[in-house]
C-alpha cells in the first residue's frame, strides 16, 4: 500500500518454535539391567493420540481478541515468505472464511468503501497488507461500522467492497470474501451475499524475497493491524474461529453455511481451528491443519497487553459441543447377560432315560408283569431290562405264590415287537423260586404279583423261553 510510515526497524521481541525435549537414551541399558531385559519388559513405543479436536484438553476453541493495537501482541502471526508458504494467496482466485462475534458497539472503527484501501481504517480482522508501494498487492478485512469491508490493490490501484448486514450484534456469523483473479471481489455473510466490487485485476500475492525494511511485512495477521501503528488503524476487538483460506473461488451465490469445523481438501491452503490450547492465553504455535505441498502455514499467537491481554483460548465456538458423554452410556453390554443361556438346561433331556417308561405295556392286570419289575430284577439282567420291560407280553411270569411253575398264565400275548429285542435268555440259576414279594417295584399298579420279576429262572425255563417266541399257543 502507499501510506506513509515512519522509517525504521520495528522492535520486536525474538520469536522460536515450539519444541519439546525428549532425552537422549544411550543404551537400554541406562533404563535396564541386560540381564534382566527381555522384550517383553523394553517397550519403548508411544500410545497413539487420542482423536479429538483440541490436542490439550479434547475441546473446541475460538480465539478472543481485544483490540490492542501497538506492542506487536494480540494477534496471530503466520509467516509467507523466507521460505514461500501455500498460504500466501493471490496468484489465483482465492476465498477466505471464518467465524466471527463481536459485541455491538465495541468495533468503532469506520473503512472507506470503493477506495483503494479503504479497509484498512475499520476494525482489522485479516491483514495481509505491505509497508509502501508493493511489488504486487496487498488485502484485508475489516469491520466498518459493524459489516464487513473487503478490500484488494495492485501496485497503486485498487478498491474496497462494503457489506450491507450488520454482524457485530453478539452473535455468531459465518463470514466469507473471494476474490477473483479478474479483480471481481465478493463479500457473502451467513451464506447469502452482501456486496461486491470491481477491482484491478492481476496478482495479488506476496513477492516471495521482497526486499523490506519491516520486520512484519513478511505475514499474514489475524485479529490485528499488522504493522502497529496506533489507533489509526484499529485492531478488532472480538471472536474468531475457523478460519480457512482456498486457492479457489469457493463461493459465487447463495449456500448453506457450515454446520461443523473444516475439513481440509485439495483446495485448502491454510486452516486454523484454534483448537491447540486449553481456554486461557494463547501463547503458542497455531496449527494450520491444512496438507498441500509446501505447508504447514503454522502460525504465532502473540499474548499481551494492558488491561485486559489477548488473545485467549475461548471455549465460545459457533457449533455445539459434540454429544461427547453420550458414548459413556454405550456401556450397556447387557446382552452379556445373553451368557445365562438357558439351553443349558437342555441338559434335562438326559433325563429322557426313563424310557422305561413303557410302563405303558401294562396289559392284562393279572400278569402282573410290570415293565419295572424286572428292571428291579437281578442287576445282571438290567442291561437288557430295559427292553425286556415288556416280558409282559409273554405272560409267561408265574403268578405269585403258585409254586408250580407249569401255572403259567398266557397272558394273552400282546405283540409288541420290541419282544423280540428280549434276549432274557441271561436267566441266572436261583435254586428255588422262592416267591420274594419284594415290595420294591414301585409305580406298579399291583405291587403283589410283581415279586415273579426277580424269579428270573424258575426251574423250568420253560416259561422264561417265551422271552423270544412272543406268541407261544401252549407253555
Amino acid at each position: 500500500m502507499s501510506r506513509a510510515g515512519a522509517d525504521g526497524i520495528l522492535a520486536e521481541s525474538a520469536t522460536g518454535s515450539n519444541s519439546i525435549y525428549l532425552p537422549f537414551i544411550n543404551a537400554v541399558g541406562d533404563l535396564f539391567d541386560e540381564a534382566d531385559a527381555t522384550e517383553e519388559e523394553v517397550d519403548l513405543s508411544l500410545p497413539p493420540l487420542p482423536a479429538s479436536t483440541n490436542v490439550i484438553d479434547g475441546s473446541p476453541n475460538s480465539l478472543r481478541f481485544f483490540g490492542h493495537t501497538s506492542g506487536d501482541i494480540d494477534r496471530v502471526k503466520v509467516a509467507i515468505d523466507n521460505p514461500a508458504r501455500p498460504v500466501d494467496v493471490g496468484v489465483t482466485d482465492f476465498t477466505i472464511e471464518f467465524w466471527i462475534k463481536a459485541e455491538p458497539g465495541v468495533n468503532q472503527g469506520r473503512a472507506t468503501c470503493n477506495r483503494r484501501d479503504g479497509w484498512i481504517t475499520g476494525n482489522i480482522i485479516v491483514d495481509r497488507d505491505i509497508y509502501n508501494a508493493g511489488d504486487y498487492g496487498d488485502f484485508g478485512v475489516s469491520l466498518h461500522n459493524g459489516r464487513i469491508a473487503f478490500g484488494v490493490s495492485i501496485g497503486t490501484r485498487g478498491t474496497t467492497a462494503c457489506g450491507s448486514r450488520n454482524v457485530a450484534d453478539g452473535q455468531w456469523h459465518h463470514v466469507a470474501v473471494t476474490r477473483r483473479l479478474s479483480g471481481a471481489l465478493a463479500i457473502f455473510v451467513d451464506g447469502a451475499a452482501d456486496g461486491s466490487r470491481s477491482g484491478t485485476g492481476g496478482n495479488a500475492s506476496y513477492r516471495d524475497g521482497r526486499s523490506t525494511s519491516y520486520a512484519n511485512d513478511p505475514y499474514l495477521v489475524l485479529g490485528a493491524e499488522k504493522f502497529n501503528d496506533g489507533p489509526t488503524y484499529p485492531s478488532f476487538n472480538g471472536w474468531l474461529d475457523e478460519v480457512r483460506i482456498s486457492n479457489v473461488l469457493r463461493y459465487t451465490g447463495a449456500f448453506a453455511p457450515p454446520a461443523a469445523p473444516f475439513i481440509a481438501d485439495a483446495n485448502t491452503v491454510g486452516l486454523y481451528h484454534f483448537d491447540e490450547g486449553q481456554e486461557g492465553p494463547c501463547a503458542g504455535t497455531i496449527i494450520d491443519s491444512a496438507s498441500v505441498t509446501g505447508g504447514p502455514s503454522n502460525g504465532e499467537c502473540r499474548y499481551g497487553g494492558t488491561g485486559t491481554a489477548g488473545p485467549l483460548y475461548s471455549s465460545d465456538v459457533p457449533f455445539a459441543p459434540p454429544p461427547t458423554p453420550t458414548p459413556t452410556s454405550t456401556p450397556t453390554p447387557l446382552p452379556t447377560a445373553t451368557n445365562t443361556a438357558t439351553p443349558t438346561a437342555t441338559e434335562t433331556p438326559t433325563a429322557t432315560s426313563a424310557p422305561t417308561a413303557t410302563d405303558t405295556a401294562t396289559p392284562t392286570a393279572t400278569a402282573t408283569s410290570t415293565p419295572e419289575s424286572t428292571a428291579t430284577g437281578t442287576p445282571t439282567a438290567t442291561e437288557t431290562a430295559t427292553a425286556t420291560t415288556t416280558v409282559t407280553g409273554s405272560g409267561t411270569e408265574t403268578p405269585a405264590n403258585t409254586p408250580e411253575p407249569t401255572a403259567t398264565e398266557t397272558a394273552t400275548a400282546t405283540d409288541t415287537p420290541e419282544l423280540t429285542a428280549t434276549s432274557t435268555a441271561t436267566a441266572t440259576d436261583t435254586p428255588e423260586p422262592t416267591t420274594t414279594a419284594t415290595p420294591t417295584p414301585t409305580d406298579t399298579p399291583e405291587s403283589t404279583a410283581t415279586a415273579t420279576s426277580t424269579a428270573t429262572d424258575t426251574p423250568e425255563p420253560t416259561a422264561t423261553a417265551t422271552s423270544t417266541a412272543a406268541d407261544t399257543p401252549e407253555p
